[in-house]
């Protein structure tokens, strides 16, 4: 798959399926590396965030993703499109199989080479095309972990001292209550210890959204996050708070 066959520029509107074929060899693929790209971002044309808009025609759009991966595995840039064209519902009887069989047989590779935000679309993905009410529950539980995250730690970078302080005081009660029966967690306690392990458990359940929720998973526990803050405050033994 060459820089001129993801561009966006070629006469007349294009079968997506030629993008990437249904039996393309992803083993030859992710040894081919991205070199460069020819789009609005490379030629100083567009200065946002390569993710930050959608353009209308499919191969332009997948065009303007190769800049996130210029010097990497040709693969990522065939599982951005595979995402692309599924979100788009863009002849899903060629892409739904071919994406679940990309995740299949490449699963280790994407794992350590995807960024949390693509491990994240890939559970979206799954969570409107996966093949079985197992598949998609699962991808949308990784969804729902790494989102709770992203709002959290969204309102915490847009709160400062002062008004963190007095929303603080405004949104519990003085015994630890929240909402509508919701309690602080307290350091101490085993409600991250137990929502792992439950995630963890029911990841078996499926080969291909399963890993995936476990990668999601681990990130969040390990990346700065309000799961990672409060899971070693509650192992601080110098934190005397009641759980």
């Amino acid at each position: 798959m060459s820089r001129q066959e993801t561009g966006g520029r070629a006469a007349g509107r294009r079968d997506p399926r030629e993008f990437v074929s249904a039996d393309q060899d992803f083993s030859a693929l992710r040894e081919s590396m991205v070199v460069e790209a020819d789009n609005g971002f490379t030629r100083g044309e567009r200065r946002n965030r390569i993710f930050g808009a959608r353009r209308p025609d499919f191969f332009e759009h997948v065009n303007e993703l190769r800049s996130e991966f210029i010097d990497r595995s040709e693969l990522l840039v065939v599982h951005a499109g595979c995402v692309v064209a599924l979100r788009r519902r863009l002849a899903i009887d060629h892409f739904q199989p071919l994406y679940l069989r990309l995740w299949r047989e490449q699963h280790g590779f994407l794992l350590h080479e995807l960024s949390l935000r693509w491990l994240v679309s890939a559970c979206d993905t799954l969570a409107d095309i996966g093949e079985s009410p197992v598949q998609r529950a699962l991808a949308l539980s990784g969804s729902v972990l790494a989102n709770s995250m992203k709002l959290t730690e969204t309102e915490r970078r847009r709160t400062d001292a002062t008004g963190a302080a007095a929303a603080a005081q405004g949104s519990r009660g003085p015994d630890g209550s929240l909402f509508d029966g919701m309690t602080m967690f307290r350091p101490g306690g085993d409600m991250i210890h137990n929502l792992f392990r439950r995630l963890a458990r029911v990841a078996t359940l499926d080969d291909v959204a399963g890993p995936i929720l476990l990668e999601v998973a681990a990130r969040v526990r390990k990346l700065d996050t309000v799961v990672r803050r409060l899971d070693v405050a509650a192992k601080d033994p110098t934190d005397g708070r009641p759980s």
